[in-house]
């Protein structure tokens, strides 16, 4: 097989033959630490207004292709969504009872399948092989190393996901011929997920005008795949645009900053914390000065007959008015207003109102104060006590949680170090938060 560069190269004469490009002053850069990333080369600089790659959509890889041109599933997708190779569809009755992000793992799985025959092998070459699986994200991982993050509310998320996929997949394979069953493996599929969820992006985002494409769903039940386009790596602080071009049907990603020579070139994915990141692409961002991206989630349970709605608030590490917590104020109800009493200052806006008007309505108490009046604590001391009183057991209780599960031997390889590390910093988040909640009185 061809060696990783080759194939990187491979990739883009195929973007570009479809009509794609690559900065000129850019290229594909691969090593230990970044993997596969973009990097402007020797010699060179990026603009602050350039476009970084532009990519034709005929070069997607999603669910849309699973059924373009299917002579049972009438659509209106444009020509420029090619169907699959030789168009192999996967069986009708599995195209109309599994679900569209389904359909578009076992596409993958279909076209990785067809190796060199495929339309989309330049870039399906260039992916992490399945025999990589087990080192791509938490849900993957193998039993020993998903046991460190026992403890934490990632933890629990794994559980859920992997319980999730066992689902999906025992129900979809059931409509495939069982002469082809034994390639669809559960490995592979577990494969297309990591695949899907590390690099994809929303459709809303990218395909132009998807109420005109008379689809069976809607535009956002599946992902898709951009190939070259999701080699950029993810930086929070990365000014970036993405552009669609509807006649063009071509999607750009555009560095809205400057870049100097051999500075890595950087995507943007979004406001997402650690344990975010953590569970969909596998890294979490080190702690610094000048950033910082840990939060631990907390999701208050529903009350049906409250007409409660399920809902994850975040505790920060720092106060979210510290220029460190970015991702904090991003996820505020009122991000420009953060004047709250000091032990409230680690806490999503939303948690406080939320607990405010539980407790309120416990006591048949009227609770139409507003938001910032809740923050600065201009409700009844009894009520703020409450709010108080139950912050602290819940952070005590999960607190208690992780130091009741710390693994009892030292990290044998990089999953086990990575969770070593998210699970230190979500100890070090919830320390904080009780240090400064013990500090009431000031």
């Amino acid at each position: 097989m061809a060696s990783l560069p080759e194939r990187y190269q491979a990739l883009l004469r195929w973007v570009e033959a479809a009509g794609g490009q690559l900065h000129p002053a850019v290229e594909i850069y691969h090593d230990e630490v970044t993997k596969g990333s973009f990097r402007v080369k020797e010699a060179c600089v990026l603009g602050a207004d350039e476009e970084i790659v532009s990519l034709p959509l005929s070069c997607s890889l999603s669910f849309l292709n699973a059924i373009a041109g299917h002579p049972s599933i009438p659509t209106t997708l444009p020509t420029t969504i090619p169907a699959p190779s030789d168009e192999t569809y996967l069986p009708t009755e599995f195209l109309n009872k599994v679900p569209p992000h389904v359909i578009g793992r076992f596409f993958l799985m279909q076209e990785y399948l067809n190796r060199e025959n495929s339309l989309w092998w330049p870039y399906i070459s260039t992916l992490p092989p399945p025999e990589h699986v087990a080192s791509m994200l938490p849900v993957v991982w193998p039993t020993d190393d998903a046991e460190f993050l026992r403890g934490t509310n990632a933890y629990v998320a794994v559980q859920e996901i992997r319980s999730t996929l066992k689902k999906e997949y025992k129900q979809a394979i059931k409509f495939l011929p069982e002469r082809v069953r034994y390639e669809y493996t559960r490995p592979l599929y577990y494969w297309a997920y990591c695949i899907f969820t590390t690099r994809s992006f929303r459709p809303s985002l990218i395909i132009p005008d998807p109420e005109s494409l008379s689809l069976p769903c809607k535009i956002d039940d599946f992902s898709i795949l951009l190939p070259l386009f999701d080699i950029g790596n993810h930086s929070p602080l990365a000014k970036i645009a993405w552009i669609t071009d509807k006649n063009a049907r071509t999607c750009t990603l555009r560095s809205c900053q400057p870049y100097s020579a051999r500075q890595q070139v950087y995507n943007n994915y979004g406001m997402k914390t650690n344990a975010e990141l953590l569970l969909g692409y596998g890294f979490i961002i080190p702690e610094c000065d000048d950033f910082h991206n840990d939060y631990v989630h907390i999701k208050m349970k529903a009350n049906p007959t409250a007409g409660d709605l399920d809902a994850s608030h975040i505790v920060a590490l720092r106060p979210f008015s510290h220029p460190s917590s970015v991702i904090g104020r991003s996820r505020l109800v009122d991000p420009e207003h953060l004047s709250c009493l000091p032990f409230l200052s680690h806490f999503q806006d939303s948690l406080i109102a939320a607990l405010y008007e539980s407790i309120a309505r416990h006591h048949n108490e009227a609770s139409d104060v507003s938001l910032t009046e809740i923050m600065q604590g201009k409700v009844s001391q009894g009520l703020l006590e409450e709010i108080i009183n139950s912050l602290g057991t819940k952070l005590t209780i999960d607190l208690e949680e992780i130091e009741a599960h710390d693994p009892p031997y030292e990290a044998m390889n990089q999953n086990q170090e990575l969770a070593l590390l998210y699970r230190s910093q979500c100890k070090k988040v919830l320390d904080s938060t009780l240090i400064s909640l013990s500090d009431t009185g000031s």
